[in-house]
């Protein structure tokens, strides 16, 4: 069977060789709640291909905002000591399968069970995996705005921006809500006597996202996602800005008699007849690791 190949150069799949996301990826992600993955907010670190080691250490370097100080003629100055710390990234391998039997193939007549409609789903999964990593790692910063087994207000979303803007995060900045969470803020403002007031999507954003993209608002690009955590109890979505949030991909070299069906780079699936079952088995497998790279964003805590 014919590799098909998506994606080009270094790193091919989600990103090009020159680190934009491939137009493959773009269209595979549309209207589906992946197309956060593709904001600026979330940083790519790479691919470890050729890296040695599967642990990344990302160094985190904290300048002060001291000011120059004004000092006379051959005064000596003082100086501010430069911190620094370092995040890991740990890529680790993830694995999903699907069997199709020859009779559910034969008797399907909606193309669900297609094979290449089976890759697509899986393709799918992967970008959701990634979601769901992303958000796992914004339910656990330590500024918490929000209070347990209370509704989303726009106090809270407000708190929390400013909450940024104190730590001084750079943007862009992307808050990621449950749906629930976000019908609970825009009800809130609109008993406020206001609106959800937002921008209109800028063409290369409605590009690259779908429909749970909500707009802007203040700044803050806002998603709705079904991949946020709860502990059963409350939700736990999260706001964050540019180098808070960091993930990295490996991509695999295909192994000798490996029979392809998808080869994106780091998300690979291959195909496995096993004809004394009469079925057709989908190996899929992905390589990345995402990680906090600074404790600088901010969990967004409403009931569940």
């Amino acid at each position: 069977m014919a590799t098909i190949q998506y994606g080009s150069g270094e790193g091919a799949g989600l990103f090009d060789s020159a680190g934009r996301v491939s137009d493959f990826f773009v269209v595979a992600i549309a209207d589906r709640d992946v197309s956060v993955l593709a904001h600026p907010a979330i940083t790519y670190l790479g691919d470890a291909n050729g890296a040695q080691s599967s642990i990344a250490n990302i160094p985190v370097v904290n300048l002060t905002d001291d000011l120059f100080a004004s000092v006379t003629e051959v005064q000596s100055g003082s100086g501010s000591d430069i911190t620094t710390d370092v995040a890991a990234i740990t890529i680790a391998r993830r694995y999903l399968a699907r069997d199709l039997s020859d009779m559910s193939a034969s008797l399907d007549n909606t193309g669900a069970l297609d094979p290449m409609a089976l890759v697509d789903a899986m393709l799918t999964s992967a970008n959701m995996t990634l979601l769901s990593l992303v958000a796992t790692v914004g339910a656990t910063f330590a500024t918490v705005k929000g209070t347990s087994g209370a509704t989303m207000t726009h106090a809270t979303i407000r708190e929390a921006r400013q909450a940024l803007r104190t730590n001084s995060v750079p943007g862009p900045y992307v808050c990621i809500l449950n749906q629930k969470q976000y019908n609970e803020w825009e009800t809130d403002i609109q008993s406020l006597g206001g609106s959800v007031q937002m921008s209109q999507q800028a063409q290369d954003m409605s590009r690259l996202t779908g429909g749970s993209y909500q707009g802007s608002w203040d700044g803050i690009d806002f998603f709705v996602s079904d991949k946020v955590v709860t502990d059963g109890t409350d939700l736990n979505g999260c706001m964050f800005g540019a180098n808070t949030i960091g993930w990295r991909s490996l991509t695999t070299k295909p192994a000798p008699g490996q029979e392809l069906i998808l080869d994106g780079g780091f998300v690979k699936v291959e195909v496995e007849r096993v004809g004394s079952d009469a079925r057709t088995e989908l190996q899929g497998n992905m390589w990345v690791g995402v990680a906090m790279i600074q404790d600088k964003g901010v969990r967004l805590r409403s009931v569940d």
